[in-house]
């Protein structure tokens, strides 16, 4: 801590002794650092090209401007390193504002503006800058917003993550040490991931099977292109997710020069690279690959953990092949290896507890391919079809070691899932003021899951789960949206979902609609069915009383959700948001004992089949959500950003005993604070220092009584099921710093950061735990200080 203190107050004194941001750097540099700003200009319903859209690039008093040319392609040559505001304006469409445009120099700007139409009886309006983090699907509802990969690699505790990064969003709760999210109360398993266009597997490291996060992200955010990230109100197009979604977009790689950037730091050592495939090709290349820095130290021979070292690589790539007249071709993915060994100490007499002696292994593979193609059919109609693979491989196993290091097996798991999907839509112009989408989806879905572990009442292993098999699962979809007037926007659409192995239907209306009270006001209203199919594991885990049987016949759990949205608009920069929400949940997979308080929305993964209160399920649970959150977001800009978020929510279930109970996740209340502040420095102030800083302040988690009697005669932890999560934990506090220097050379691009998550290194507790090997109950803790830091290269 005192080494962390003395970097804190070095780097503090830096910023200090820093240049004044007294001006706005020049448009056109004079000196030897430039830069190119280039790209395209479509219209977002029709992908076609727009034509003499003006493009105005500004700094301070100054500006540039020129326009789009037949192809929608502009180019701005000679620009200085810094920050500019891009603005894309044409008669009939709505003004496009980019507030925070980073140019520095060891990469060109390559950017992909689309431009939404605007009815021509359009009061005037106030042009939105940076605060509008409107969603990039024009078919969204509400409760959704769009995040550069900028912001992921600025924000303080994000660590190149859009998941951590997520966690200073309304409605959005840390889960824990890893990078899951608790979106209004709901389970982290219920939330989707989304790349191009489909559903993709977990893309993190670290992961449990049925999670939807990890301990590192797989993603690069080098690779990555604006995207959007949804709490609720998806639209019709969107299945298998009931709290909300990440929907990730890979960027083009550049067309007419190589790039390669290079990192190296704790998160792991890798390398990008990018181009055309062919000297004026529009086809271009895009790849990262990353390999775990502490494995490369332990294979040099470095002792750098005593519990495991984590070990893991991960890749994506994303390969476009425009063709003159066939369309556009693109070939994308995304998968990781890791794994950590964790081999007890061959010296029983420093075992203390039963952990010490055994031998721990734990690995997820995961990996996504997809071919897409795009085909623009006329003015009014494109077609979008995509194909992709999905697989991931969840491991576990624990031996326990006698005195002479002898293993014994006590658990072992194996869940190996793989998936083949179709998705192909179509979007029909009616007209510029109405839309409509329209597709079908298919999952071919196909599993081995194999689960057994110790049973101190047989003193033998007990099969859990032994399941070999495949099955199905279709989804089909229309939505309309129509803009009414200049004020009145319509979202109405219908998504419908078929499960073959429980022979179930579900039909899903959502409906949505956005007024513009005034021109700095809007009001917005979203609403809709949803359902989800839970992690396989528990169709056909083997209930510890009847094991003969299990849940097969489960049908996917459903939600009915309502949100009501306000926005103001206090200046180019400056907005206050609220929403309201209610979401009712039914058939839950619940336990069939009524005895047995046991839902899957109190748990994030399969581990709960390891629980002793375990049975077979029936989906005759319910459950309800409900809350309000609050935001103030200023973007970046004048050289600095801020953002305060706050919720207030209640998440309950209901069992088959009808009894209401906290779930896990119901922290009742969290405060996030956001803020950074940029500094120009350097000889001819091409560089940037800045410093950032996160403040999260949330409700204790809910957990439940332990029966200590009973968890002591049959040597396992058994809870009180009628007190189930009535005990709160102290709140969860948590400070983030990061401080990063870009440095701008002539060719090259130099970034250094560093991130400290937790810097005051609080434990917080997430609960008591029964510890069989002291027969007592002991608090259950996060992680403390975790730094990080980081460096690389563009050029």
């Amino acid at each position: 801590m005192k080494f962390l203190h003395i970097l804190f107050t070095a780097l503090l004194l830096q910023s200090i002794n820093l240049q004044a941001q007294n001006k706005e750097t020049a448009l056109v540099n004079n000196q030897a650092v430039s830069q190119t700003i280039k790209g395209t200009v479509i219209d977002k319903s029709t992908k076609l090209p727009l034509s003499g859209v003006t493009i105005k690039l500004s700094a301070g008093e100054s500006s540039r401007e020129l326009s789009s040319d037949q192809w929608g392609a502009f180019r701005i040559n000679g620009v200085g390193i810094g920050r500019y505001v891009l603005e894309a304006s044409l008669v009939g469409y709505k003004k496009l504002t980019l507030s925070e445009l980073l140019i520095t120099s060891g990469k060109e700007s390559v950017l992909a503006l689309e431009m939404e139409y605007q009815s021509n009886d359009l009061d005037e309006v106030v042009v939105i800058g940076g605060a509008d983090r409107k969603p990039l699907n024009q078919m969204a509802m509400t409760s959704g917003r769009s995040f550069s990969p900028e912001e992921t690699n600025r924000y303080a505790g994000a660590a190149f993550d859009p998941a951590r990064m997520a966690q200073s969003f309304a409605g959005v709760v840390a889960a824990g040490d890893n990078n899951e999210i608790i979106v209004r109360g709901n389970s982290p398993k219920s939330l989707q991931w989304r790349l191009e266009g489909i559903e993709i597997v977990n893309p993190n490291h670290f992961g449990n099977e049925g999670s939807s996060g990890g301990g590192i992200s797989m993603l690069n955010t080098t690779v990555l292109s604006t995207s959007d990230f949804y709490t609720g109100g998806l639209a019709a197009e969107y299945g298998n997710a009931l709290s909300g979604a990440f929907d990730l977009k890979f960027r083009k790689g550049n067309t007419e020069k190589k790039e390669f950037a290079l990192t190296t730091g704790i998160l792991g050592v890798g390398a990008t690279l990018e181009g055309p495939f062919s000297k004026g090709s529009n086809a271009s290349y895009l790849i990262s690959y990353r390999y775990s820095s502490l494995s490369l130290l332990e294979k040099a021979g470095l002792s750098v953990a005593s519990d495991g070292v984590p070990k893991y690589q991960d890749l994506s790539f994303n390969f476009v092949m425009p063709t003159a007249r066939a369309g556009t071709f693109s070939l994308f993915g995304i998968g990781g290896l890791s794994n950590i060994n964790d081999k007890a100490e061959r010296d029983n007499t420093t075992w203390k507890e039963r952990f010490d002696g055994r031998d721990a292994k734990f690995g997820y593979d995961a990996g996504s391919v997809g071919l897409k193609h795009l085909f623009i059919a006329g003015k009014k109609v494109y077609f979008n079809n995509i194909i992709s693979y999905s697989a991931s491989r969840s491991s576990f196993t624990v031996d326990s070691l006698t005195t002479s290091y002898q293993a014994i097996l006590r658990d072992k798991s194996l869940n190996d899932n793989s998936t083949i999907r179709y998705a192909g839509s179509m979007n029909y112009s009616i007209n510029p003021a109405n839309t409509i989408r329209a597709g079908i989806n298919a999952s071919f879905l196909g599993f081995n899951i194999f689960t057994e572990n110790f049973d101190p009442l047989s003193n033998s292993l007990r099969e859990l789960v032994n399941q070999k098999g495949n099955t199905s699962s279709y989804d089909a979809f229309i939505q309309h949206r129509a803009q009414i007037s200049s004020k009145l926007t319509l979202n109405t659409g219908v998504h419908a979902n078929y499960f073959r192995l429980s022979d179930s239907w579900s039909i899903e209306p959502r409906f949505g609609i956005n007024w513009q009270i005034a021109a700095d006001q809007q009001l917005s209203f979203g609403t809709g069915v949803y359902s989800r199919l839970e992690p396989l594991s528990y169709y056909y885990a083997k209930d510890r009383l009847f094991p003969a049987q299990n849940s097969a016949q489960l049908k996917p759990t459903k939600s009915a959700q309502a949100t009501i949205a306000y926005e103001k608009q206090f200046n180019n920069n400056l907005k206050f948001k609220t929403e309201a929400y209610y979401q009712h949940l039914y058939d839950v997979p619940v336990s069939v004992d009524p005895n047995i308080n046991f839902s899957l929305l109190d748990v994030s993964d399969h581990s709960a089949i390891y629980s002793s209160s375990y049975r077979q399920l029936v989906n005759k649970g319910t459950g309800r959500n409900y809350g309000i959150e609050f935001s103030v977001e200023k973007p970046l800009s004048s050289g600095y950003y801020f953002m305060l978020s706050s919720s207030l929510f209640d998440s309950k279930f209901k069992a088959l005993s009808k009894q209401e109970f906290n779930t896990g996740f119901n922290t009742n209340y969290v405060a996030n604070l956001i803020t950074g502040k940029e500094w120009k420095t350097g000889k001819n102030q091409n560089n940037l220092f800045g410093m950032n800083a996160k403040l999260i302040y949330a409700g204790g988690r809910k957990y439940s009584p332990v029966n200590l009697a009973e968890s002591i005669r049959l040597d396992q932890e058994v809870i009180d099921e009628s007190r189930v999560n009535t005990l709160t934990t102290d709140p969860y506090v948590r400070v983030d710093f990061s401080a990063s220097y870009r440095i701008n050379s002539k060719k090259v691009g130099h970034f250094i950061i560093m991130d400290i998550q937790n810097v005051i290194n609080r434990e917080n507790v997430m609960g008591m735990h029964f510890n069989p090997s002291k027969r007592i109950m002991e608090e259950r803790t996060w992680t403390g200080i975790i730094p990080t830091l980081n460096y690389r290269i563009e050029f």
